[in-house]
Order: C-alpha cells, then sequence, then structure tokens
C-alpha cells in the first residue's frame, strides 16, 4: 500500500516524470521513482520560495538543475547563453510583480529552450513553481491528460519564432 505522501508525488509529478523519462537519459529510473525523487528535490526549494529566497539569476537556476541531477545521478549541467539571460531578466523582471503569469512562462520557456543542457523540463517546471510561490501564486501541475496540448505549446515557445510571451503552462493542469 503507498502512503500518502508517495500518492502526493506522483499525483504532482507524473506528467514532468513522464516527459522526463522519453526525452532525456532517464531510463534506468521508472517514472514513479522519477516522482519521488522530484518531490524530494521540490521540497527543498519549496521551502526557500515560502522564504521568499528565490533569485532571478543564473547560478540560483543552476542550483536547481544541480540538485535534481544529483538525485539522478547525473554529472551537474551547464547554463547556456547567460547574457541573453541576464537581458530577458532585465527586460522583464520589472514585470514580474505586475503580470506574473506571463513574465514567469517566457522565463519557463526561455530556460528550457535556450539555457538548459539536461532536465530541462523539471528545472524549468521547478524554478517557474518557485517563482510563483514566493509571489503567492497557486503553483502549476501539469496533468498526463493534457501532455499532448502542453508539448504543442511548449513546441510553438521555441524555435524558431520564439515566442514564449503566449506560453501559460498553467493552462495545461
Amino acid at each position: 500500500m503507498l502512503s500518502e505522501e508517495v500518492k502526493e508525488a506522483r499525483e504532482m509529478f507524473m506528467a514532468v516524470a513522464v516527459i522526463e523519462h522519453h526525452i532525456s537519459s532517464l531510463q534506468k529510473f521508472s517514472t514513479y521513482e522519477l516522482c519521488e525523487k522530484f518531490a524530494d528535490v521540490w521540497g527543498i526549494f519549496e521551502k526557500k520560495a515560502l522564504s521568499k529566497e528565490v533569485k532571478l539569476d543564473a547560478s540560483y537556476v543552476m542550483d536547481i538543475n544541480n540538485e535534481i541531477a544529483n538525485s539522478l545521478e547525473l554529472e551537474e549541467g551547464k547554463f547556456n547563453k547567460e547574457e541573453e539571460w541576464k537581458n530577458l531578466l532585465e527586460s522583464c523582471g520589472d514585470m514580474l510583480e505586475e503580470d506574473p503569469e506571463h513574465v514567469i512562462s517566457w522565463i519557463f520557456s526561455s530556460l528550457y529552450w535556450d539555457h538548459l543542457t539536461q532536465v530541462k523540463l523539471v528545472t524549468a517546471w521547478f524554478y517557474a513553481n518557485s517563482l510563483r510561490t514566493q509571489l503567492d501564486l497557486p503553483i502549476f501541475r501539469l496533468s498526463t491528460s493534457n501532455l499532448g496540448r502542453f508539448l504543442d505549446a511548449l513546441s510553438g515557445s521555441g524555435p524558431p519564432i520564439y515566442d514564449g510571451q503566449t506560453f501559460y503552462p498553467e493552462r495545461f493542469s
């Protein structure tokens, strides 16, 4: 019999685990194991978000990415195009308080498509939800029944047009 904690982890992270399982080198883990590992890492960053410790910089994103990588026995990742990331944050950082859903969606898309080298989806998901938590917004949970639509929207937010401004992950809960 599964504990309530394990059931909650599977419910919360299954869609992310399914995607990561298929697009990365995580086949040595079942999607159930990934859910439990993601839940452990999320607990760390959720506490930081509740304590208002989330930072708008690449090093904080890499803290998340590296913690995920360590839990999955992977090498630490790299952050690509740091100057572009800084420019994005400068152009939208002031709008974060005014229009958080829009800005966080844009950040999610940018992280996924341009800046992360591994476990991209789960890192972008954790970072976006950390920002949402810090701003007292509800986290978004991806639904397995909406995976196709989510992936279609995520694809549309990337190359060649990079339309992260119209990508809203919370629509796929």
